[in-house]
């Protein structure tokens, strides 16, 4: 993967993994696995809540997705990007 670039440097795996984190979160996820490609990352889990607890899910997430992720969390804390 491309990792993302937030101005002049890119974004480290620990701010990475912690936005695919925070995402397996909303989405009730556990057992979480996550694999790099070279479009982004594939995260799958298990749900545990709602009519599809115990089924797995997958998610695709590419270089957009997670800068809107990064944009979002941001947001969220009140910082100005």
């Amino acid at each position: 993967m491309q990792r993302p670039k937030r101005g002049d440097r890119y974004l480290p795996y620990s701010e990475i993994l912690r936005l695919a984190g925070a995402y397996a979160d909303r989405a009730n996820l556990s057992e979480v696995r996550l694999l790099e490609t070279e479009e982004g990352l594939i995260l799958q889990g298990l749900v545990t809540q709602g009519e599809r607890t115990g089924e797995r899910d997958t998610y695709q997430l590419t270089t957009d997705d997670i800068n809107a992720l990064l944009t979002d969390a941001y947001a969220q804390r009140g910082k100005k990007i």
